[in-house]
Formats: structure tokens, sequence, C-alpha cells
């Protein structure tokens, strides 16, 4: 047999071989996403999906070349895209700080950035240094990092592809989740997604409004009543708003809000970093509701989202816990049980 024959048998299976799993991947995402697009799986599937048909339009570029696809690979795995992002989140941190009160979940993108580049300096002293166990260590705080910027890069995609895919959903109602006052006074984040709620009752033919938020203690009346002023006073109509004025959390504003619209679809208005979030914990809730987003200031995203990613893994903090072990653990502990 020929070495031109050869290379072409070699070259249909490897198409054979990265087609039919991408094809299948991609077919099982679909579904799920079509289902109901509300569900955190649906994230990795998606990343999954796309991961392979990028592989496949790689092989299929350079006739069936899988060398071309390890580049591809390899450059959006670049440490210098690495550091360019923990660049990004330095830089973007500073300037949240500084316009923001400073505390922990407005710092996540500075400590992030600095912690993905005290990862990279670190190889070097572990190199220099001839432990073993040092290096396996940090060999497992990499993969933990690799398999948890996975998770991030799938939850952060999702999201974005989320608004897109119930940007026309049917809705009866639009529930606006409160986010605080200044005391009596409607701030510019809540009053940006009140008008973004009013906006989605006139495109989706909307029967309610509902204002959402309890009374809290730096408060001077309850957030809900306060919105439906705001909105009454911006153009809405008064016989289609309703306030919910109890509830002090997102679960209570989703359960509170959905008792009083009764049966049909929903909508759920919050800031855009929420969006995803809440639509996850409308469906583990039962509430009958996707969610959309109102914008925000630009700088206040990153740290936002970070913020709202860390929620998401403690939520789910024993099935994260179990998968960060089975990636980060097995390796280090086969390259000790080698070595030793």
């Amino acid at each position: 047999m020929s070495d031109q024959v050869l290379a072409l048998l070699l070259t249909v299976v490897l198409s054979v071989l990265s087609v039919v799993p991408a094809v299948l991947v991609t077919v099982f995402a679909v579904r799920r996403v079509r289902r109901d697009p509300r569900r955190l799986g649906n994230a990795y599937w998606v990343l999954a999906a796309a991961l392979s048909v990028g592989w496949v339009v790689s092989l299929a570029g350079t006739g069936g070349n899988p060398v071309f696809g390890a580049l591809v690979l390899l450059v959006v795995l670049s440490p210098l895209l690495t550091v360019l992002f923990a660049v990004f989140c330095i830089l973007n941190g500073a300037v949240m700080l500084r316009r923001e009160r400073p505390s922990l979940g407005n710092s996540l993108s500075l400590l992030t950035g600095l912690a993905i580049i005290g990862l990279l300096v670190a190889v070097w002293p572990v190199l220099a240094l001839d432990s073993l166990w040092l290096r396996v260590l940090w060999l497992a705080c990499l993969l933990g990092v690799g398999f948890l910027a996975f998770q991030f890069a799938a939850f952060l995609g999702y999201a974005r592809l989320y608004r897109w895919l119930v940007r026309d959903r049917p809705a009866e109602w639009v529930l606006v989740l409160g986010s605080g006052l200044h005391g009596s006074e409607v701030p510019p984040l809540l009053a940006s997604r009140i008008a973004t709620g009013m906006d989605e009752l006139a495109r989706r033919g909307a029967r309610r409004l509902v204002l959402s938020g309890g009374k809290g203690d730096d408060e001077r009346l309850p957030e809900g009543e306060a919105m439906a002023r705001w909105a009454v006073a911006h153009g809405a109509d008064p016989a289609t708003v309703t306030a919910e004025t109890a509830s002090r959390t997102t679960e209570e504003n989703l359960r509170f809000s959905a008792a009083l619209v009764g049966e049909g679809p929903g909508l759920v208005v919050t800031s855009n970093y929420h969006a995803f979030r809440a639509a996850l914990l409308a469906r583990r809730v039962g509430v009958d509701a996707q969610a959309v987003g109102a914008p925000t200031a630009g700088y206040y995203w990153p740290s936002a989202v970070l913020r709202e990613f860390v929620a998401v893994l403690r939520e789910y903090r024993t099935a994260n816990a179990v998968l960060l072990a089975l990636v980060a653990v097995p390796l280090p502990l086969v390259i000790l049980l080698v070595a030793g």
C-alpha cells in the first residue's frame, strides 16, 4: 500500500473520529438548551460542543492535519493570553476600588489577576528548588486553576448566549428585582433595572409589572414601593404596576412575586451580570420565568461577574469539590507514586 493511500486512510480515520463525537456532543447540547435554557449544565455542554466543532473545522481547513488543531489549542491556552487576562483583571480591580467602596466582592477582579500572576511566577522557584512535593503541589494548583478557568469560560459564554436564547420568549408578567435604595431614592443601578422592565413589558405585551423588594434596615420605605413610584413617575401605567414589599432575598423576590401574578410565563429583570444566576434560581424554586439583564457600568461588570461565578460555585459546592478533586489530584498522585 502506497504512502499516499496510507495518508488518505489516516485522514479519513481522523476525520471520522473527530466528526462523530462533535456531532453527538453538539446534538445533545442543542437538545438540552431547547428543553430548558435555564440549566447550568448547558454551559459545559455548549462549550464542549464549541471546542469539538472548532477542532473539526481546524482539521478540515488543513486537509485533516491534527497538528494545526494542536497549534490552535496552544494559542488559546497561551501563557501570554493568560498574562493579558491577569493584567486586565488587575487594572479593572484598581478602577473598581477607586470608584466603589472597598469590599471582598469589589476586589474579586484584582485578587483574581494577582492570583494568576502569582501562580505563573511561582513556576521559577518551583523548578529551581529540588523538591518533588513542591512541584507536585504546584501542578495540582495549576490543574485546579485550569478546571476553574474552564468553568468560568463556560459560565461566561453561556450567560451571553442565554441572553440571545430568551430575547423573544413570551411573558405575561415582568418582575423587576430590587438592588437597594439610597434612603428613599432609587439609585442609577436600580433605575436601569426598572426602565428595562418597563421596556420589556411593552415589547413583550405583558399584562403586569411587579416591582419587588422589602424594606432594608437603612431604608426609609420598602424598596418595591419606591420602585413602583419611580415607574409611575416615568410613564408606567399605574393599573399594570404591582409592588411586592415583603421579600428580603432574591429567592423571596421570586416566590412572593410569583404568588401575586398567578399562572403564565414570566420574565425576571435584573442587572446584566446577574441575569443567568437569577434564571437558575427561578428554575430551582419552580417559577416559570426567564431572565434578562439591564445595562450596568462597564468598570463594574468584571468584578460583578466574578462574584456571580463564585456564588454559583458555592451553590453547587459539593459537585464542584468532587470534580475539582478528580481533575487536580490523580495526575500529581501518579507522579508521586512513580517518582517515589
